[in-house]
Parts: structure tokens; C-alpha cells; sequence
């Protein structure tokens, strides 16, 4: 790990929960007084979840931010594998109920008939991003980034001129049926402002810090450079 990056360890999911919510918050409302807007991409995923809750009742100018998904599952957004339907039902609520959602899943069949389309949505909101929350899998994944996935050099290329790649995962535990993905590339973190990497359990921190270069995880790190900041707990 760099000197740069900052990792916090939490003693309790409690406490993650609360800090992240503020740490993020902090992040808005300088991006609100510096440039009158702010843009906010999250993840799904159970360590999440609680972090917009909080983050939810806090005292912002919700009106002025936007927020969009680091990835999405090819499933409508009334599924309960929806990323979106997470982020609706979480974050969208009481005081934040006014931010403006960008959605990635499209009525098209797959996501690779939806790059354009989703490209061009996401455009303004991720030129730069300015606080980007991501999570990890124990198989070393973050975002829709699955080591052997069709699509995966293009999400992950350095040079990818697409803001968001289609992805089709090789099915796994992690995965389930759910192998056909949206998800934002590799040059939209590079360039992103803050990034927070929220995990828990040992397992994924050791996944983590033994930085195997086949993990896509240890490559957004790499990308994200000192603007990573890391809440773990066990």
C-alpha cells in the first residue's frame, strides 16, 4: 500500500457505517461549494447499504447532486439484485429524496446493444466523478471488473474512450445467474476526485493487501492512486 493511501479500521460495522456517511458528506459539500453541483457514484452490495442510510438523512443541497451506479446488473430495477433498486430504497430517501438518479440498466436485451447510450448519460457526471464509493468481492473484483470477463479489456483499458463498458462475467458464487453487467471503466476512476473503498471481513483484506495483479481490485488501486481511501472492518 502506498504511504498515500489512507486505510481506516473500524471496530464495528456501526462505526464504518457512520464514518463513511460523513466522510462522504465532508466530500459533497465541498464539491457543492467549490463548483455549485456534485456528482456521487455508489455500489451495491451489504456494506453499502447502511452508509446511504445514513448518509440519507443528512442536510445537503440533495437538489445539486447527482448520482449514478460504479456498475449495474442486467436485471430491471424492480429486481432485488438491482443495484439501482439498492440505491432507490436506501439513498433517495428523506433528505436526499431530491438528488437526481442516473440509471444504467436500459429496455435493451443486453448491455452491450446499450454502451452509447449509457455512455452519453453518464458522460456528465463522470468528467470527473467526484466522490466514487466501491466495494470488493473475496475473488478480487471490484466494480463489474471479474478477472476473465468478456469485455474486460475494454472496461479496464488505460485508453478506453467509453466512459462505461458491457460486461459478461464467467458465472461464479459471486455472480449467480447474474453474468451480464454494466459497469464504469478503468480512466473514469483514474480521474475520479475521491474514491472510497468500503470492505469487511479478513478475508477480503487479505485478498486486498497481497495486491495479485490477476485481481482487477489491485488495479483500480493502482488507477485510483492517492485518491483512495480505504474503511475496513472485520
Amino acid at each position: 500500500m502506498s504511504q498515500t493511501t489512507a486505510f481506516h479500521t473500524f471496530g464495528t460495522p456501526e462505526t464504518l457505517h457512520m464514518d463513511a456517511a460523513h466522510w462522504i458528506e465532508t466530500r459533497l459539500a465541498d464539491a457543492l461549494a467549490r463548483r455549485g453541483k456534485a456528482s456521487l457514484i455508489c455500489s451495491g452490495g451489504s456494506t453499502p447499504g447502511p452508509v446511504y442510510r445514513e448518509l440519507s438523512q443528512i442536510d445537503l443541497d440533495w437538489s445539486k447532486v447527482s448520482v449514478g451506479l460504479a456498475d449495474e446488473r442486467w436485471v430491471d430495477a424492480s429486481d432485488n439484485a438491482s443495484n439501482e433498486k439498492l440505491v432507490r430504497e436506501t439513498l433517495l430517501q428523506n433528505k436526499a429524496a431530491g438528488a437526481t438518479f442516473l440509471p444504467m440498466k436500459t429496455k435493451d436485451a443486453s448491455p452491450f446493444d446499450a454502451v452509447d447510450d449509457v455512455d452519453a448519460l453518464y458522460r456528465p457526471i463522470t468528467s470527473p466523478v467526484d466522490i466514487m464509493v466501491l466495494g470488493m468481492g473475496a475473488d478480487g473484483h471490484t466494480l463489474s471488473w471479474f478477472a476473465d470477463a468478456k469485455g474486460l479489456d475494454k472496461a479496464m483499458s488505460p485508453d478506453a474512450g467509453h466512459h462505461v463498458a458491457a460486461i459478461e462475467a464467467p458465472k461464479s458464487k459471486t455472480t449467480g445467474d447474474h453474468t451480464l453487467r454494466m459497469t464504469l471503466t478503468l480512466p473514469v476512476v483514474a480521474r475520479a476526485r475521491y474514491v472510497l473503498l468500503l470492505m469487511s471481513g479478513d478475508q477480503k483484506r487479505t485478498v486486498f493487501e497481497r495486491r495479485n495483479s490477476a485481481h482487477p481490485v489491485t488495479q483500480m488501486r493502482k488507477a485510483a492512486g492517492d485518491a483512495l481511501t480505504i474503511f475496513s472492518c472485520s
